[in-house]
């Protein structure tokens, strides 16, 4: 098993762009139906995730859901990098556990930064119950 294996590739994947105004942002993310989304730059590069927690304090402190209407504020603004932690493309699969723990999904990146992808939580268990012969459909207490 390796990361590229558990690959989802951004054409599979929501994410959203990081110069898109925080309001045009926050009505593509809805759109999703998901809690959190990468942002990315125009040419690919990973900028971080942004999730309904970072829309929903922004709106909280400044008071009004019309701050993010405004043209100075964008998606990369709200966008967090330390809260979900990317991995390499490259990365041991094993590594991936550790961080999966924490984060629903990990977001995936080449060497240059570029995004590639995602590896989602439940890509990993998947991976896991084959590798270790729990493909059986059956489930144990």
């Amino acid at each position: 098993m390796n990361t590229a294996m558990l690959l989802k590739p951004k054409s599979q994947v929501s994410y959203l762009y990081g110069d898109m105004s925080a309001g045009e942002g926050l009505r593509s993310f809805i759109k999703t139906g998901f809690t959190a989304v990468p942002v990315i730059d125009r040419e690919g590069l990973y900028l971080g995730v942004v999730s309904e927690r970072d829309f929903l304090y922004r709106i909280l402190d400044d008071g009004s859901i019309l701050s993010l209407e405004s043209d100075q504020l964008n998606v990369a603004d709200l966008a967090s990098v330390t809260r979900f932690v990317s991995a390499q493309i490259d990365a041991d699969p094993r590594a991936l556990l550790e961080k999966i723990i924490s984060q629903n999904f990990i977001p995936i990146v080449d060497s240059r930064g570029m995004f590639s992808g995602i590896v989602t939580r439940q890509d990993i268990i998947i991976a896991m119950k084959k590798e270790y012969g729990v493909d059986d459909g059956s489930v144990t207490p």
